[in-house]
């Protein structure tokens, strides 16, 4: 009896320390916890908006008359924390539904949700109604569901569940074990009938506990035996985009699958799997892709009476098009794969950048210019895989124009300026397929294509109440033109940029002027005329000689980050300054030549003093856009010095 009692005891205090130490696991659906409906914050990551409690999702085969289904059986539930986690209420459900390819067919069943919110201490339940659940199509292949949770507020406790059954039994979805909010628990489960041999791959850096074992399905009288593989995660922190990260997913833990083989007792082998050359193939047979390729444009007139054809140069041949299809249509700010006809768009006169890239390589085709499509997958959707090829990994395709038998050059309709070579950050991938309606397409890298540059020139005098009275003259190049540009066409008007400008660099702005020069390279050029009053005591003046500071405070504040960092192009930053100081003052101390380097980044800052003239020089270079986990305390302690010799203050005094 008391060793009973000792146990009983010992149990006790255990589910006590486990309840201290952190939230508790719980795997019963529809019963959320008193410790769930109760929480405020998620300890382990208290900044939380809101917290995956618990993720399980079941794959798994079945056979009909006339083949297999694989389905995915998915439960989730998730607790609000802050105002912004309301967001997670809000849910979408992609799968595929061909419009006239019935292989390609899945549905979502099952779809089932409650809210819970605690009032007066009673539990109060709120069930998602059918009115809440919609359906659209989204292209010709794909459709989606979309639902609200009802009452979702702070301090709601949500779960949902659903099935996609999908007649595409070869070619199973990638699973995820971690988010953009932190996840208590994650668990994939997938049985396999042993007729299937997939390639099954596990990623990221948080590890997953793993078990295997063997079941069986039923087909009629014969026992299929299935391999069974289950993965669970616990604890996962939160895998969040950020500046310096285009798609986090990419990093985290997640489970992919290749299908090597169908492998069916007494029957021929049944080959699934598909290659880059196979989606050259497929593309290349659809009307509404490579059929649309091989059409001339309904501008083609146009281009005939005018001196366009008649270019010599290439280049120049392409952006005179390029030229003529900007007067005519417009991008409407959205990337897609697949486009309305030529006629539409030019009857709307704007559409997504697939929509004016079609009739930009037809207009080209009329001009005597061969081009082609360049499929990628955007930045912020995660790397096109090189194994598994699927259609379903491209987003969207840029414009590649045969400059000589070796080399291309990139376009896209969403660049505002005619331009060679100057691609969006989002669509600057390492991995770029060409298109070959032949099957023989290849892989380009469109990072290589891009870099932006900067500099600026700085004049001024500095009068010995220490106010500086001075002209910059900067030039941006290619990127970085188009960076600017982009930033005053988003700006709500002339004045905001200004007033943010002057905010930023704490200068008054006595004069701006801009101009963009687009031909083969894109070129901004500002002239900014300004006065910046810098602080005195008696006299001395406290002079920060970089005067509009490169670089305030270090981009990465975190001690320790869990992702790789992903700079977007390669980048130049030049930074000249030239001040008169005034009569009978110098600088107290002169400091030496800062240099540093750090795999594929260098900076250094230069100063030079001649009778009353002060000159320095800044410069820095990025010349590699990825760096590993592991080099991250080594490159924020590269920018801290950084941004020390950005905030030096020098003492100019009166002699």
């Amino acid at each position: 009896m008391k060793k009973k009692l000792f146990l009983i005891l010992c149990l006790s205090l255990s589910s006590i320390i486990d309840f201290a130490q952190g939230l508790q696991v719980n795997k019963k659906w529809g019963k959320p916890t008193q410790q769930e409906l109760t929480m405020t914050e998620y300890a382990a990551d208290p900044d939380a908006d809101a917290v995956i409690l618990y993720n399980k999702v079941e794959a798994y085969y079945t056979i009909r008359s006339n083949g297999f289904l694989v389905t995915n059986q998915v439960r989730c539930r998730i607790k609000v924390l802050k105002p912004d986690g309301k967001e997670w209420g809000n849910v979408s459900i992609g799968y595929w539904d061909h419009e006239t390819n019935h292989e390609i067919r899945e549905k979502v069943v099952g779809l089932k949700g409650t809210s819970y919110n605690m009032e007066n201490g009673t539990v109060v339940k709120a069930k998602l109604e059918s009115s809440m659940i919609h359906e659209e199509r989204l292209d010709k292949e794909q459709k989606q569901i979309k639902f609200s949770m009802p009452k979702v507020q702070v301090g709601t406790v949500m779960e949902y569940e659903y099935r996609i059954e999908s007649e595409i039994f070869y070619d199973l979805r990638d699973w995820y074990a971690q988010s953009s909010i932190p996840v208590l628990y994650t668990e994939y489960s997938l049985s396999v009938p042993e007729w299937f041999k997939f390639s099954i791959e596990e990623s990221g850096v948080n590890r997953l506990d793993k078990e295997q074992g063997g079941g069986s399905i039923n087909l009629g009288n014969e026992v299929i035996p299935t391999n069974d593989c289950t993965f669970i995660g616990q604890n996962l922190p939160a895998l969040k985009d950020d500046d310096f990260v285009w798609h986090a997913k990419d990093f985290g833990s997640k489970i992919t699958h290749e299908l090597r083989g169908i492998y069916v007792p007494g029957q021929v082998l049944k080959n699934y799997t598909a290659n880059w050359e196979d989606i050259d193939k497929t593309l290349s047979d659809d009307a509404d892709f490579g059929g649309r390729l091989k059409k001339s444009s309904p501008l083609k007139e146009e281009i005939a009476a005018s001196d366009i054809p008649s270019i010599t140069d290439k280049k120049a041949r392409a952006l005179a098009v390029f030229q003529l299809l900007q007067k005519k249509v417009r991008w409407n700010g959205e990337y897609a794969f697949e486009a309305k006809s030529a006629s539409k768009l030019l009857k709307e006169g704007t559409g997504t950048n697939a929509d004016i890239n079609f009739l930009y390589i037809n207009m080209l085709r009329d001009a005597g210019v061969e081009a082609m499509p360049v499929l990628l997958r955007k930045r912020s959707r995660g790397r096109l895989p090189l194994t598994h090829a699927s259609i379903k990994y491209l987003s969207t395709f840029v414009v590649g124009i045969q400059d000589t038998d070796s080399t291309l050059c990139y376009i896209d309709a969403s660049v505002e300026a005619p331009s060679l070579n100057i691609l969006p950050p989002e669509l600057l991938v390492e991995r770029a397929r060409v298109y070959s309606p032949k099957g023989q397409g290849f892989w380009v890298d469109l990072q290589k294509v891009a870099n932006g540059k900067e500099k600026k020139v700085i004049q001024g005098k500095l009068d010995s109440q220490g106010l500086l009275t001075g002209l910059c003259n900067n030039v941006y190049n290619d990127e970085e033109a188009a960076w600017v540009s982009k930033k005053w066409r988003e700006a709500k008007d002339s004045l905001s940029m200004i007033s943010s400008m002057k905010e930023r660099d704490g200068i008054d702005i006595t004069k701006y002027q801009r101009k963009s020069i687009a031909d083969k390279t894109f070129t901004v050029r500002e002239t900014i005329g300004f006065t910046k009053q810098f602080d005195t005591a008696g006299d001395q003046i406290y002079l920060n000689p970089l005067v509009l500071i490169p670089m305030k405070e270090n981009p990465f504040k975190s001690e320790k980050r869990d992702l790789p960092v992903e700079f977007p192009y390669c980048q130049q930053e030049t930074l000249n300054v030239m001040i008169e100081l005034p009569a009978g003052y110098q600088v107290e101390d002169i400091p030496s030549p800062i240099a540093l380097e750090f795999d594929g980044m260098t900076a250094r800052v230069i100063y030079r003093q001649q009778n009353n003239q002060l000159a320095v020089q800044y410069r820095m270079e990025v010349s590699k856009l990825f760096y590993y986990q592991n080099q991250y305390a080594d490159l924020r302690s590269f920018f801290d010095k950084i941004v020390e010799s950005c905030n030096q203050i020098l003492t100019v005094k009166k002699l």
